[in-house]
């Protein structure tokens, strides 16, 4: 099976720019690459930070672009994010009983679970009691079927002191959560703006570049808290007991000139 992971694109009010940066050309030329090399996903996936500042008319210009794309979408979100006003233009969202913006999906390889990692009008993240409540459910229900997670903030550090006090906050209650099921394959987030393979806990974990800005892995190295990389989406292929991720850099691709 084939999913498509994109995070962090940050869209502004539609005209406005980020960082000097046409935050919607990028998601218009991704989503477009998408749509013609790998139309034959299960699903594609975005983990949050949709919109800059919660801008209503930033959610509206996504919400009228996924109308051409061909793939399901399932969209979260993260600190950027408003859930009010992301909810307000996707009214059909997917909400647990308390209001979050979480999901499952039961698929050909197992479960895949979209969790709502947001704290508020902050940059750290929280799963809360109630969220954790869910979490358990869905885990329990997934019996010894494997369970593929989808989060905004990573729960443990990534070795970037920036990016780091921005977590998730209370990382060993969600671990305790998670210790419960044994068959988590994989944990895919964003937040941290960079490509990263983690280990936690015996769970293999994955993130992207952000697809408009990035964090440098070294601040100074560009003498500031973000850069201009190569922005990437994921595709991961699943089959049986394989997980492939390749990183896909669909702005900076070209041919090499052969002579």
């Amino acid at each position: 099976m084939k999913i498509v992971h994109i995070t962090d694109f940050h869209l502004p009010a539609p005209g406005e720019d980020l960082w000097g940066l046409d935050a919607h050309d990028r998601l218009d030329r991704c989503l477009t690459d998408i749509a013609r090399w790998h139309g034959d996903a299960a699903f594609c996936v975005m983990t949050g930070d949709l919109a800059d500042k919660g801008d209503p008319a930033a959610y509206a210009w996504l919400r009228d672009r996924l109308d051409d794309f061909p793939l399901k979408t399932v969209l979260m979100i993260g600190n950027h994010d408003s859930r009010d006003a992301f909810l307000a233009a996707f009214p059909t969202a997917a909400r647990d009983d308390n209001g979050f913006v979480q999901d499952v999906l039961e698929t050909e390889i197992g479960t895949c679970l979209f969790l709502d990692t947001v704290k508020g009008p902050v940059s750290e993240g929280q799963y809360c009691v109630q969220r954790r409540a869910w979490l358990a459910a869905q885990l329990e229900r997934a019996q010894d079927r494997p369970v593929w997670i989808f989060m905004h903030h990573p729960p443990f550090n990534v070795g970037m002191p920036y990016m780091d006090r921005i977590k998730l906050e209370e990382p060993e209650k969600f671990a305790n959560v998670l210790s419960t099921h044994g068959n988590v394959r994989h944990l895919f987030f964003g937040h941290i703006h960079r490509t990263a393979m983690v280990n936690w806990r015996g769970i293999p974990c994955t993130s992207l570049p952000g697809l408009n800005h990035q964090v440098p892995l070294v601040s100074e190295s560009v003498g500031g808290s973000f850069s201009v990389e190569p922005p990437m989406y994921g595709i991961i292929l699943i089959d049986g007991d394989s997980t492939i991720v390749h990183f896909d850099a669909c702005l900076d691709r070209t041919a090499v000139e052969m002579g």
